[in-house]
């Protein structure tokens, strides 16, 4: 009797972990919904970041616009590797390119004369996040 009871018991926690796994995993629609906030949300960091580059901006100001498309790329890439990993590698080149034009800019250089290289480079990567919205149908 003892062994019965066990395997019962086995056998509702083992159908009830099963439950909870399959009914707490996202579903598709919601992954591409994470995904779209997740992109959402570096566009707009680049648009900040784009609007930040004019003669009156600091350089913290640059860099701390520079540092919020680093934390919204990093969860961007985050959400859409279950959904469009391969769609978001335009956006990875984008988002490299962009890195290291801003790493580019030499240390003696002014604002005016580095930011045109750096909007060209953000426009590029809002290009690149456009067309992954327009896939995702976001």
């Amino acid at each position: 009797m003892f062994r019965a009871h066990r395997v019962v018991v086995g056998s509702v926690a083992l159908g009830a972990a099963v439950a909870l796994l399959t009914g707490c995993a996202p579903t598709p629609q919601e992954n591409v919904s994470q995904a779209c906030a997740a992109i959402s949300a570096y566009g707009s960091a680049l648009t900040n970041f784009k609007d930040t580059l004019k003669p009156s901006a600091t350089v913290e100001q640059v860099k701390s616009a520079r540092a919020e498309v680093d934390k919204t790329y990093q969860e961007m890439i985050k959400q859409t590797q279950d959904v469009s990993q391969d769609r978001a590698d335009a956006v990875k080149t984008a988002d490299q390119n962009l890195d290291k034009a801003v790493k580019d800019v030499p240390d003696d250089a002014t604002l005016t004369q580095a930011a045109a290289s750096l909007r060209d480079e953000a426009a590029k990567a809002q290009a690149a996040v456009s067309d992954v919205r327009s896939q995702l149908k976001c």
